[in-house]
């Protein structure tokens, strides 16, 4: 090209995109205002890009104009200077270009980017954690959007051959007849279409039960043509790939974390139908959302040596690394399958930002509930086995509901906030041993053996009485937590009770079991006994409804010895998986349940009864210690650690006048190993 031919400038309007011949980094510029904007020329240009500015020769062109990615026209005047445009705050997680380049061409189709050298993978490690980025994967086969194999993330905004200039992202693709198609009994399952849910008679549902009443079922349920997705802009792929969106973990931690996730994460949150999964993970045709979003999940339980292999500093330096490469596929609208994105921001919620909570576990999981009644999770009242394909309902997708169900009531609790979702505004039953998990043959001979634990069916039980407890769980939060409404009578506490009571029995002790199920079980048994003192939590300084005033001082001596049994139990649980080593294997509810037992030791700690305090003070050493070992992982258990460790400094500040100015005994607690630490 000649020097006269050359672009003399960037468009005013657009961010720049360039590359750099060879270098395979790629990146787009914020337009700057008019005042302030310095135009350079470009060194290369893409070819809509320069068809768009000035004229070109057409022997400058590349010979194959279906080539993988944005065609480009380098001069002929040797490599062009490259001049990277940094954010202004270092990204822990660096571009994966600047560690390797993106193939394109034919011959490389199957490649989204490049394995660096062994001897080389970590340098430019830079960021507030000092994290590296997670090396690349030469196989992965994930496209915006898309869930089948595809060659590079740019096929999604490449225009076609025919097309000579990119598309206007503006230009979305409006689809409305999604409504209209119910009235004709939506699609039979094919591919192509996507379950909807008209709502119920409230809306535009009651249309249909005008124009096909004796229509068999009446639940809602359709398949309807999937819409046109649009494509994504080249600026916004473009950021993508700088945040190394495209750039999965190797192979051995990725087969690592999966088996993590299906061992720790799975069994008390089934949301996936793991023989598919596998199956279609194996082929290369999983979303890399749901990906990055189970890898958050399972950094929890990740070993160390993994750790110090990459050179991470901690389970939360590498969950925070994923969890921004997730957060930007979400913000990019990069999934378009709404059960996919039920699944992926429900286990965003695994990772806890900060206090303000502007995108923790209570943003994610409202989204998810959100997304779920635009399907119709919500009113699955067929039950499992005979809910029809033609509606495009799953299986798996009651435990989707109940997961989300659970997570809502234990946020509730842990966060003090009403639930988002009425027991009486959903009729989904409560998933039975029918909706467990149903492995292919190839799956339960071979792969499972891989990911899957071998309990799976009786992980499920465990999962089963779980949901239950979690019902009755929110029945006593809504009755006794309530900004308006009638106090509980001492006749409703005890029926809530002895629903509670029904379940102690239904779980074994953790006793010669394999680790995966022994931590289950502890943790099942501190949700059980933590239930139980929120049910008398708010009669330790309040009566129920009905109770005689002359009876009001027994019942809160009655609720108090309550509360203590239960809180004592749920530290001899922690103390057993101290001593067997399972407190890493806690999950993000875990720090939720574990709070309101160590509320009751604090406030036993201030007793006048010299042994009562002294027990309390000893019970919420051991509570500390399993915090502090659980704050490794969760910035959550972090964050209940600090406000503890405030607390038991107040209340021992306040004792020391009344025991005369003597300092009061250290909060003491011996753990496993013998060493003595204090809280």
């Amino acid at each position: 090209m000649s020097q006269q031919e050359r672009p003399q400038q960037q468009s005013q309007g657009e961010g720049s995109f360039a590359s750099a011949a060879g270098s395979g980094f790629a990146s787009a510029a914020t337009p700057l205002p008019s005042a302030m904007r310095t135009f350079k020329r470009a060194a290369v240009a893409c070819k809509a890009c320069n068809l768009r500015k000035a004229s070109s020769n057409s022997d400058q062109l590349p010979a194959n104009p279906g080539a993988e990615g944005p065609l480009l026209i380098v001069p002929q005047r040797g490599q062009p200077r490259r001049r990277l445009l940094e954010p202004q705050t270092p990204d822990p997680l660096p571009p994966p270009e600047r560690r390797g380049s993106v193939e394109t061409g034919q011959a490389r189709d199957d490649r989204v980017t490049s394995a660096p050298p062994e001897h080389n993978r970590h340098e430019g490690a830079s960021g507030e954690m000092g994290s590296p980025p997670l090396p690349g994967l030469a196989d992965a086969k994930y496209a915006p959007g898309a869930s089948a194999p595809v060659s590079l993330p740019y096929d999604a905004v490449r225009a076609p051959d025919n097309q000579r200039a990119l598309p206007d992202p503006s230009d979305a693709t409006e689809d409305s007849s999604a409504y209209a198609e119910t009235l004709e009994g939506g699609k039979t399952h094919e591919d192509g279409c996507v379950p909807f849910y008209p709502g119920d008679q409230r809306g535009p549902a009651f249309l249909i039960d005008i124009c096909e009443p004796n229509r068999s079922s009446k639940d809602n349920h359709f398949l309807v043509p999937m819409p046109s997705i649009k494509a994504l802009a080249p600026e916004d792929v473009n950021y993508l790939r700088m945040k190394g969106a495209f750039t999965l973990p190797p192979a051995r931690i990725r087969d690592e974390l999966l088996r993590c996730y299906f061992h720790y994460v799975h069994p008390f949150a089934p949301i996936l139908d793991a023989s598919e999964f596998i199956t279609e993970y194996e082929k290369g045709r999983r979303s890399l959302l749901l990906l990055w979003s189970m890898f958050i999940a399972a950094a929890s339980f990740i070993d160390d040596n993994l750790l110090t292999e990459d050179f991470y500093k901690s389970r939360r330096s590498l969950k925070r690394a994923m969890y921004q490469r997730a957060k930007a596929l979400y913000d990019a609208d990069y999934e378009k399958d709404k059960v996919t994105l039920i699944q992926s921001v429900f286990l965003m919620g695994h990772w806890y930002t900060s206090t303000d909570d502007r995108a923790g576990p209570w943003h994610w999981n409202g989204i998810a509930i959100s997304l779920s009644h635009t399907i119709g999770l919500h009113r699955l009242s067929a039950p499992a086995n005979q809910q029809s394909a033609s509606q495009g309902t799953k299986p798996f997708w009651r435990r989707l509901w109940w997961s989300l169900h659970c997570r809502e009531v234990w946020l509730s609790l842990g966060l003090g906030r009403p639930m988002r979702i009425a027991l009486d505004d959903f009729d989904t039953p409560v998933p039975a041993p029918c909706d467990a998990d149903v492995l292919s043959p190839e799956v339960a001979n071979d792969l499972g053996n891989k990911y899957l634990p071998g309990e799976m069916g009786f992980l499920f039980d465990i999962w089963i009485a779980f949901v239950e407890l979690s019902v009755v769980l929110a029945n006593v939060l809504a009755t006794n937590y309530r900004a308006k409404g009638v106090k509980p009578s001492r006749a409703d506490i005890e029926l809530s009770e002895s629903q509670i009571r029904e379940f102690q029995s239904r779980v074994p002790d953790g006793a010669n079991q394999s680790r995966v199920v022994a931590s289950h079980i502890y943790q099942f048994k501190l949700y059980f006994e933590t239930s139980i003192i929120i049910l008398y939590r708010p009669f330790i300084l309040d009566t129920p409804r009905e109770v005689p005033a002359a009876d009001q001082g027994s019942w809160r001596t009655f609720a108090c010895q309550k509360t203590r049994t239960a809180a004592s139990n749920a530290s001899a649980a922690m103390n057993t998986m101290m001593a067997e080593d399972l407190i890493r294997l806690c999950h993000t509810l875990t720090v939720i349940a574990l709070v309101p037992p160590m509320q009751i030791h604090l406030f036993e700690s201030t007793s006048s009864k010299p042994m009562a305090r002294q027990m309390g003070r000893h019970n919420l050493a051991l509570c500390m210690v399993a915090m502090d070992e659980m704050r490794k992982s969760y910035i959550s258990a972090e964050a209940s650690y600090k406000l503890f460790e405030t607390a038991i400094a107040k209340v021992d500040n306040a004792a020391a006048p009344r025991q005369d100015q003597q300092p009061s005994p250290a909060i003491t607690a011996t753990t496993p190993d013998g060493t003595t630490t204090s809280g």
